[in-house]
């Protein structure tokens, strides 16, 4: 009241303030980083080894397994996960959220330092990294250049490192193409004549190129540094290396090798549209913006192409362009909201000018949210400029109230009164409209104290939605009062909907007469429409995050390890011609392999489809036009998703899949495999495969470590120089032209491609002498899965399976058949079943939000029994809580829309705001009975309170509508919260009308309370 009075008395100054908010304002939207959703630091990090030559069973023996034990003794370690592949060992570190990543950084450092020399000396040293959210390249591009002959090499040489300057930018990875090197290809017989080796003739050649730093010398009076050394930068030069034999003969390189320019065998795929290329990913950094990294790269491709006429850079992909339509549309919806809200004003009152009151409010208390959430350091993203919207359809509640009450104070009192109803009209809904800011507000408390994904997710939508709810309480006290009293508006007793209203509170009236006396059948008919929710509820999926339809299809193809890349291609092949033929596709960028560490952990490919925009289907609809298609190509397992830039979004599979843990891998896959062939037997299961099933035989040489030692060679020696005999050794490497080349020493290619080449390979010895390899090693072929997972120290399969269906029930039907049936037989008390990480994920955040609204309506009620000094009278409007699940639970049912995160906010929304009506409807009885009986307070309340009910319900239902739709690029992702808003609010809107004034009735006496306010 003191706040409102000061205000009408220095209008100048409220004026002046008004001016900065919207100066500050602008700047804040101006100024602020633009994302598509909050920035979340994942606590995790990743431990990746190269081991080369390996099995997944020796990497996991000799590496993976010796980084665990290692690391276990590190604190704050939540989970510990590890991959065992060909060549590659992966070790992910989950710490507890609120760890400092740096210090377990530089921990993390120290134990990998220690552990290095107990490592094969193969092998090389780990690396650190840092998990990035953002899986998805930023931006995509496919690079040509008619000009140049080797088009990997230039890209790798010339176009990358440009690219890599960005400050913002933190991985480059290339696909397609082959690297072009300086082949020296042995003649075996000239080896064997001169009595060389590989790695004799390797090592001249390193120690042939190179320089040394020699000293200093003065020349006319100045210090010059002196070095020595050659240098062989020329396929020629290198070809008269001279070869030492030792017995005072010299020859050249060219004498037993021959020497020229090569291409390494392709070990990636690009084609984009059908065409083979080579593209390039570029990822930002977690903390960068999206749209600054692309208007970077968008710099730097100008800058290339304008300094190269031949070269040709096109974008495939970028996903700032997603990023501001989605805060387009979301900016658009905003403002359509403000519009609406103001239009339902003037339906109500009949007044421009109340319209523009309320035009005049809700942008300053926007401008002032704005200014508080760039403070906090938040972005403009999808979540933040939602909250936004909703806070639209909340704030204009308290304007509208202190409006309504200005008007019927007004009444009576002509123009020169308008300045006593302003002051009047908002003193006497004060309490009202303080509880309801409170109520609401505190229901994001529990937000901030939450943690992991769901906190960093929905932190800035709570603290969003307070700063708009007290920047809406204060205007609503300050501004509406003020522009009531310069507007001077002046209510129609015929609005455009007050024929309407009266007759609804009419029909109110005569409807509560006849629904008081019955309050039983009152009660238990809202008792069985919210048991007909709880039953609408248990029919709905549950998925962590929805994806929105961003009309883009990620493909990832999984084909059977050991395939040469010519067999992964004709599979390619055939899955490019189902996608090509739809008539819906615009373009495709299809990629296998490549320089990124994703390509050294996986078999196969990822195709990304990118649909037209005036598309005829919804992306969903294409998946599930494709899947059956798809499944019908043999020799891969496919899996299709709507491409998100939200790693959290669930898989779109369609399948079943098991789990399972224990600490012997030999009976765990045993386990596996029984199942594995008992599921494939079964009808309503297809392309059933496990993660330990053998997939590629391996070549395994058994030395024999005594013949070894008989022979003057050891172990180690022998699987060294086997390595550089199959796989060659790198001598150097020149810079020619400027770029690095690398000169590789290799046999030819049919030297040793048999088995019984193989055996036949001779053997250096430390004694001068030779030794067959058939004499100190069995060659022998061995079964080996793909990949090796392990879990805190237990080792995993997991198994999967296709079904004939895409309905989520019948698919988990099939799956707890099937577990029943035939999985669970095989259960041990040491082999157990796990959840998957998008199950855990999916307890751990659905727990989080269900303890924060507990935590919330705990809070709801302290705040309203101490506002009616009455915990009775605060039970009694809590009611409206569960019987709005009935709206809720009935509009997500009938979109089929799941529940997930987002929806659950929607409900911690909802507690904060369905008890709003009640207060102002349990506020009027109060004040009522203290001038007539309690029935007729009760019925005339409701009348009295329908139209500012109407109203507030009715601006923030309509403001929330095309979310509901998800309207939009990012409308997917939030319609949950929408659908449960809308409907929650529509449920407890009418119910709170029909049903308090029984509840009422039922728990408050019939003698006239005590007012505790005035």
């Amino acid at each position: 009241m003191g706040l409102t009075k000061s205000v009408l008395k220095r209008p100048v100054t409220v004026v002046m303030v008004i001016l900065c908010l919207i100066v500050f304002g602008l700047q804040s939207v101006l100024g602020s980083k633009l994302e598509l959703m909050p920035s979340m630091d994942m606590p995790v990090l990743i431990v990746y080894s190269v081991y080369p030559g390996a099995s997944p069973e020796d990497v996991n023996d000799l590496v993976s397994t010796k980084i665990e034990d290692e690391i276990g003794s590190l604190s704050g370690v939540d989970t510990i996960q590890s991959r065992s592949m060909e060549n590659v060992s992966l070790v992910i570190i989950q710490y507890d959220y609120g760890k400092d990543i740096d210090e377990a950084y530089d921990d993390l450092k120290k134990k990998m330092d220690a552990i290095e020399g107990d490592l094969p000396d193969d092998c090389n040293a780990p690396v650190i990294m840092e998990l990035n959210i953002d899986e998805m390249d930023t931006v995509s591009l496919v690079i040509n250049n008619k000009a140049e002959s080797n088009l990997y090499n230039y890209v790798n040489n010339k176009i990358v490192p440009e690219f890599e300057k960005i400050t913002t930018v933190t991985d480059v990875s290339i696909s397609g193409g082959q690297k072009e090197y300086i082949q020296v290809e042995l003649i075996p017989e000239k080896l064997e004549q001169y009595h060389l080796t590989l790695a004799s003739v390797a090592s001249s050649i390193g120690s042939a190129d190179f320089t040394y730093p020699s000293g200093d010398t003065i020349v006319g009076g100045q210090k010059l540094s002196v070095s020595a050394g050659t240098e062989y930068d020329t396929e020629e030069l290198l070809k008269t290396i001279p070869l030492n034999l030792g017995n005072g003969n010299v020859i050249y390189l060219s004498d037993i090798a021959n020497v020229q320019t090569a291409q390494e065998d392709a070990d990636s795929i690009a084609r984009y549209n059908g065409e083979d290329t080579i593209s390039i990913g570029i990822k930002k950094q977690q903390s960068a913006s999206a749209v600054d990294v692309s208007k970077s790269v968008k710099q730097t491709i100008k800058t290339l192409m304008d300094a190269d006429e031949n070269l040709e850079i096109v974008t495939v992909n970028d996903t700032s362009d997603n990023i501001t339509s989605s805060l387009k549309s979301v900016m658009q919806t905003m403002v359509m909201a403000v519009v609406v809200s103001m239009l339902i004003i003037f339906l109500f009152f009949g007044e421009i000018k109340a319209s523009l009151i309320v035009g005049t409010s809700i942008p300053i208390s926007i401008l002032a949210a704005l200014i508080l959430i760039q403070v906090m350091g938040f972005s403009l993203n999808v979540v933040t400029l939602s909250s936004l919207v909703l806070g639209v359809g909340m704030m204009v509640d308290n304007s509208i109230v202190v409006l309504e009450s200005c008007f019927r104070s007004t009444k009576g009192k002509g123009i020169v009164g308008y300045r006593e109803a302003a002051l009047e009209g908002s003193g006497i809904v004060l309490q009202s409209i303080i509880g309801g800011t409170v109520t609401t507000c505190v229901v994001f408390l529990p937000l901030a104290l939450l943690q992991g994904l769901t906190g960093q997710m929905f932190k800035p939508l709570g603290f969003t939605i307070i700063f708009c709810m007290v920047a809406s309480l204060i205007s609503a006290m300050t501004i509406v009062p003020l522009c009531y009293c310069f507007y001077r508006p002046q209510e129609k007793e015929e609005s455009p909907v007050g024929g309407l209203i009266r007759a609804m509170q009419n029909g109110y009236r005569s409807i509560m007469k006849v629904l008081l006396p019955k309050k039983k059948t009152v009660i238990f008919t809202s008792i069985a429409l919210l048991v007909a929710a709880f039953w609408m509820a248990s029919q709905l999926r549950m998925e962590l995050m929805v994806s929105d339809d961003t009309g883009e299809i990620s493909v990832s193809i999984e084909t059977r390890p050991g395939l040469t890349l010519e067999e992964e291609d004709k599979i390619y092949a055939q899955v490019e011609k189902i996608v090509t033929a739809d008539e819906d596709l615009d373009s495709y960028m299809l990629t296998s392999g490549g320089s990124g560490m994703s390509s050294m952990t996986s078999t196969g490919a990822t195709l990304t489809a990118y649909l037209k925009d005036d598309r005829k289907r919804e992306t969903s609809e294409v998946i599930k036009e494709w899947k059956p298609l798809l499944n019908q190509i043999a020799g891969a397992n496919i899996s299709m998703d709507i491409a998100s830039s939200s790693s959290m979004s669930s898989s779109s599979s369609n399948g079943i899949e098991y789990i399972l843990q224990s600490t012997q891998y030999d009976e765990l896959k045993d386990a596996s495999d029984q199942i594995t062939k008992e599921l494939l037997e079964r009808p309503e299961v297809s392309k059933v495969h496990s993660t330990l099933e053998n997939a590629a035989p391996v070549v395994k040489l058994n030395i024999d470590a005594m013949k070894a030692d008989a022979e003057n060679i050891t172990p180690l020696q022998i699987a060294g120089t086997v390595s550089a005999m199959l796989g060659g050794k790198e001598a150097t490497t020149l810079n020619v032209d400027g770029d690095d080349v690398s000169v590789m020493v290799e046999y030819p290619d049919d030297e040793y491609d048999t088995i019984d080449k193989l055996k036949g390979i001779v053997l250096p010895n430390n004694a001068g002498g030779s030794v067959a390899l058939a004499d100190v090693a069995d060659v022998v072929f061995q079964d080996s899965p793909n990949t090796i997972t392990r879990k805190d120290k237990q080792y995993q399969v997991t198994i999967t399976g296709d079904v004939p269906t895409d309905d989520a029930r019948q698919i988990d039907a099939i799956e707890n058949k099937l577990y029943n049936e035939v999985v669970s037989k095989h259960l041990t008390p040491t082999i157990t079943r796990a959840l998957n990480s998008q199950d855990e994920s999916m307890k751990e955040e659905f727990g989080n939000l269900g303890t924060a609204i507990i935590t919330a309506i705990f809070l709801i009620f302290v705040v309203m029994a101490a506002q009616f000094e009455s915990p009775k009278f605060s039970l009694m409007v809590m009611t409206t809580i569960p019987f709005s699940l009935i709206g809720s639970f009935g509009l997500l049912f009938l979109a089929d829309c799941p529940i997930s995160m987002v929806s659950l906010l929607g409900f911690l929304m909802l507690v904060g705001t369905v008890v709003n009506n009640g207060i102002l409807y349990v506020d009027t009885v109060n004040q009522y009975r203290t001038k007539m009986d309690r029935d007729t307070a009760l019925i005339e309340a409701g009348a009295t309170r329908l139209r500012p009910i109407l109203m507030t319900t009715l601006t923030t239902v309509v403001s929330m509508v095309p979310m509901a739709f998800a309207y939009g690029d990012s409308g997917k992702s939030m319609q949950g919260l929408a659908l449960v808003d809308v409907g929650g609010l529509v449920a407890s809107t009418i119910l709170a009308l029909l049903m308090l004034p029984i509840y009422y009735e039922v728990m408050s006496p019939k003698k006239k309370p005590e007012p505790h306010y005035d």
